[in-house]
């Protein structure tokens, strides 16, 4: 046994110095780098101890480099090398050729360098510019924490952008990438705080996961409409982007996506997307404007708790089957929400804290009126519940909401069965509506109609029109939000109409 051990060791250590045998020096333009010759009879640039390719975090000189001198300045790597009077082209950067050369500020690579390894300028920390015209393809985390990088152009032959490419390159305020490619691969831009604008090719399909995480500099996208995938966490803490087009094409916004763009403002979605994932805009405090195209079916758990200035009606899609928890939770400036009957049950605390919150549309289809899901919403005064049979409430109905002073407004004949129900009972008024869903109305002599939230009077020329809110208020006849008003046309009798928010 002993016997095999010292056999297995001295055949590694063999291994060991015949590969480190294989690398040798080549100077060029005044800079000495470090290479090997593959089985193709190509040259690799190397670190002078290739193959220890390791590294020790807590040194302050990469092991691969220990006791070499390190390249200084600008580097231009030729484009062959000479070795025993034959010579071979450089066609790679290995892994950790560069590895903490902290003093190299620019690197210029040949035509025929088609491959950079993994970690290849990993801490490079000094380097501002590369230029590798014939790469094709670049290893996970290749310029990882470049801090002084400040531009780069991707070269036409790439096709995919590996995991972590560029991440933490601190300085990068430019991006060109090239037409052709495909995927931005995980955390490829992370952390990069000075990007600004990044242009994204027609080719381009896939934003992968992190890929622009805490880019907090970037102020514009424009997604093409080859795209059909991004991923989580791509643009989370994106706090300059201020607007947003996503292209139909993008069928699911994956959780947490654009969460903490605290600058966001508009979001356009467009028919073909189904899915907005959990906490996707959690915390776009600035986010007023955001539309709901016909395809969606789902908006995940706390997919806009916090949105603080969203503010326009909420009216969901029919073919809405999923709406999460909290997910609408301290949208303070919200005033009207309409929830299909395609739900089946308000999630709970879907509402909480929305203090603006005045009037609530529950579609036919609802029978179940989740925990919590409109307490701290002190303002509703009227509730429309399409359904003629009294939804559930609880499980903690005390808890469901914050208020009874609202005015619930049910089907014709249906009164009697939310006066018996002990969930509904407590609630200050319960009128029924017999005009629900028609928005014309005859009376006596003339005709009112709701056309654009606004309601139209015929028949009354020269006669005073006056419109009240159920409280009695006198109110300005333009865009009405959803609710129950009173219309008096000259000395008529008060005629009551419902303004419903498909109106």
């Amino acid at each position: 046994m002993k016997y095999f051990l010292c056999l297995v060791l001295t055949v590694g250590l063999l291994f060991i110095v015949k590969a480190q045998d294989s690398v040798f020096s080549y100077a060029y333009q005044g800079t000495t780098l470090y290479y090997i010759i593959d089985n193709n009879q190509q040259a690799r640039v190397v670190p002078p101890l290739y193959p220890n390719l390791h590294y020790n975090a807590d040194s302050t000189q990469s092991d691969s480099w220990y006791g070499y001198s390190q390249p200084q300045g600008p580097v231009v790597v030729p484009d062959t090398v000479v070795l025993n009077g034959t010579h071979y082209p450089v066609t790679a950067l290995e892994a950790y050729a560069f590895y903490r050369c902290y003093e190299v500020t620019s690197v210029t690579l040949p035509v025929t360098v088609t491959y950079l390894e993994h970690d290849a300028f990993w801490l490079a920390t000094s380097l501002q510019s590369i230029f590798m015209p014939g790469v094709t393809r670049i290893g996970n985390g290749c310029f990882y924490q470049n801090f002084s990088l400040t531009s780069v152009t991707v070269p036409s032959g790439v096709t995919e952008l590996i995991p972590w490419t560029f991440g933490l390159c601190t300085s990068l305020q430019s991006v060109i990438l090239p037409d052709g490619l495909i995927s931005i691969g995980q955390g490829a831009f992370y952390g990069c705080s000075d990007l600004q604008v990044v242009d994204f090719p027609n080719s381009l399909t896939t934003i992968g996961k992190a890929a622009f995480y805490e880019c907090n500099s970037l102020q514009s996208v424009d997604f093409p409409n080859s795209l059909t995938t991004i991923g989580t966490h791509a643009f989370l803490g994106c706090s300059s982007l201020q607007s947003i087009d996503i292209p139909s094409s993008v069928s699911v916004i994956d959780e947490w996506c654009f969460s903490r763009c605290s600058n966001l403002a508009t979001v356009t979605l467009h028919e073909g997307t189904e899915t907005i994932g959990f906490c996707a805009f959690r915390e776009c405090t600035s986010l007023t404007t955001i539309n709901y195209p016909s395809t969606l079916t789902v908006i995940g758990d706390f997919s806009f708790q916090y949105d603080s200035l969203l503010a326009i009606p909420l009216i969901f899609p029919e073919n809405l089957t999923y709406l999460g928890v909290v997910a609408y939770g301290d949208c303070i400036s919200i005033v009207t929400a309409s929830l299909p009957g395609t739900l089946g049950s308000v999630p709970d605390e879907v509402f909480y804290g929305c203090l603006s919150l005045s009037t609530v549309t529950l579609g036919e289809g609802i029978t179940s009126i989740g925990e919590q899901a409109f307490n701290h919403c002190p303002n509703i005064d009227t509730l429309f519940v399409m359904s003629a049979v009294p939804p559930t409430v609880g499980p903690l109905t005390d808890s469901t909401f914050f208020t009874y002073n609202s005015t619930v407004v049910v089907p014709c004949g249906s009164r009697d069965a939310y006066i018996s129900d002990p969930a509904w009972s407590d609630f200050a008024e319960i009128i029924e509506d017999c005009n629900v869903g028609i928005p014309e109305v005859d009376s006596y002599d003339v005709t009112i109609r709701v056309k654009n939230c606004r309601i139209e009077v015929e028949g009354a020329e020269g006669e005073t029109v006056r419109v009240f809110d159920i409280t009695g208020r006198l109110v300005h006849n333009e865009s009405l939000s959803a609710g129950v008003y009173l219309v008096q046309v000259g000395k008529r009798p008060a005629q009551k109409v419902l303004v419903h928010p498909n109106n």
